[in-house]
Formats: C-alpha cells, structure tokens, sequence
C-alpha cells in the first residue's frame, strides 16, 4: 500500500432515495439507526494511532449523510465535525440534497453547517449526487443559491457535485443550469471546460470543474469577483480509505472487510493491511 489513509464514517444505511444502482446498499426500506455519536468521535480519535500517513480529509456518509436532521437530531452532526476539526480534518458530508426542497429543514442545516464549520476556522463540503438516478434538481438548485447568494454560507461551505459521465448525467446538469438560471443564479462556461456559478450582480461564487476522467463534476468556491480561483476539491490521488458502517465493520478501499469486535483501529488496520495483494 501506498500513499495516505483517509477515515470515512458510514452513519446509517437509511436514505429517503431507494436508488437501484446505490453502491451502498441504502434506502428508505432500511432502519434508521444511527451509528452513535460517541461511537463516531471514538473512531476518529483512534485513527489518530493508526501507525500510516494519515490524510487530513474525513468523510461522513450513509446512505444519506444529514439523515440526522431529517429525524430532528440537530446536534448529531455538529458533535462529529467538531471532533473532526478537534484532529485538524477537513470534512466532507455526502448527501442526496433531497432536503433542499424544504425551505425551513434546509436554512437549519445550511446555518448549523456553516457555524460548525466557522468554529472549527476551516471550510466544510457537501459532495451532492446529481445524476441520472437522483430525482433531487429541486433541492439542489436550492441549496446552491443558497450558499451562493449568502455571504456567511459561501465563506464557510464548498458543494462538489458528484455525477456519472453519462448523458443522463449531463442532462442532469443542464436541467440544474436552467433552474439556477431562473432564480438569478448564473452558470457560465470559462476556460479548461470549467463553468462558473455566480449571484445576480456578477460576484463569482462557485466554479464547477468537468473531470470525464473520473466522472466527478467537482463545485469548489472562487474567491474574487471575476477571478476563477477557486480551491476546488482535495486531491485524492493515492488516497487509501478506511470506511466504518454502523455495524461496526471496517472495509479498506471497498476489497477488505474485518469486523472490529472490540479492537482498536490500529490493530483492525494491520488486519486489512495483511490482506492486500
């Protein structure tokens, strides 16, 4: 093995999607247990002792990464990014953005995101599945003019959207550029095949990069008007991850499973490690 490790926590198998093609197996038929709080913070402060280059990027996932909110935990979430931010991580939530369509759910957890992040003095993402499969336009169309035509939001959240390189995909994202564009929220193509997302007025918000390579449409935040700067996703090339379910599984790179039963990461670590061909 090579490169660094990344910790990713699978929070729940509940989704409000039942997506066929959901790698993870999620969907609105499955529990809505969550892996526990404290559980959650546990498993970050043992990745600590993992004895490999650890990689500063952490990831809270499911199913639906925000699920917590939707079942009006509103402390869930904040209490795992602050530990996050506690070891000096940059956190990612992966998330459907469903709940974009609710104008209250959405301003909750846009704003608690947002606070998390400006305590923890470090910019939080939203990795947003907009794809062919995904009947979510509506709320994804909202929450970027919401984060775009906020101030206290676009200096504190950054939206990657991830999708397919399919034409479903990219009809997708076509019908997503109409509906921004409908609420004076622009979308225009700049060089490199990068498009720009901006709040009427002309101040730059957001910059999508279009990667055919690795199929992921990548929405970082441009930082001057009229200035394409934007810090764009976290490489994750040579990045090896270790993503833990809520039934405390602990699976390296989608090939390697070892159920922890009690041990520490380490230990589950060097387990997976000696499975690698």
């Amino acid at each position: 093995m090579f490169g660094r490790l990344a910790l990713s926590l699978k929070i729940t198998n509940w989704c409000d999607l039942n997506c066929t093609h959901c790698c993870e197996c999620s969907g609105r038929n499955n529990p809505t247990n969550f892996m526990p709080a404290t559980k959650a913070e546990d498993y970050i402060g043992e990745f600590q002792e993992v004895p490999f280059n650890l990689a500063q990027h952490y990831t809270i996932g499911g199913g639906e990464g925000l699920a917590p909110y939707q079942f009006g935990d509103y402390d869930y979430i904040p209490q795992v990014l602050s530990c996050i931010y506690k070891v000096d991580g940059v956190p990612t939530i992966k998330t459907n953005g469903v709940w974009g369509a609710k104008a209250n759910l959405r301003s909750d957890i846009l704003k608690g995101l947002a606070h998390s992040a400006y305590v923890g003095n470090k910019l939080l993402t939203l990795d947003i599945s907009v794809d062919e499969f995904h009947n979510n336009l509506n709320g994804v169309a909202n929450i970027i003019t919401d984060v775009v035509q906020s101030d206290y939001l676009l200096s504190a959240i950054r939206i990657a959207l991830l999708g397919f390189a399919t034409d479903g995909t990219r009809k997708a994202m076509n019908q997503l550029r109409s509906k921004l564009a409908d609420r004076d929220v622009g979308w225009d193509n700049i060089p490199n095949g990068d498009i720009g997302v901006y709040r009427s007025g002309g101040n730059i918000g957001m910059r999508v990069i279009v990667n055919d390579d690795n199929a992921i449409f990548d929405l970082g935040r441009a930082k001057q008007n009229k200035v394409y700067t934007a810090t764009g996703q976290p490489t994750m090339t040579y990045v090896n991850c270790i993503q833990i379910d809520n039934n405390n599984l602990a699976i390296l790179n989608y090939l390697y499973c070892e159920q922890i039963a009690g041990r520490p990461l380490s230990r589950v670590f060097e387990s997976l490690q000696s499975k690698v061909k």
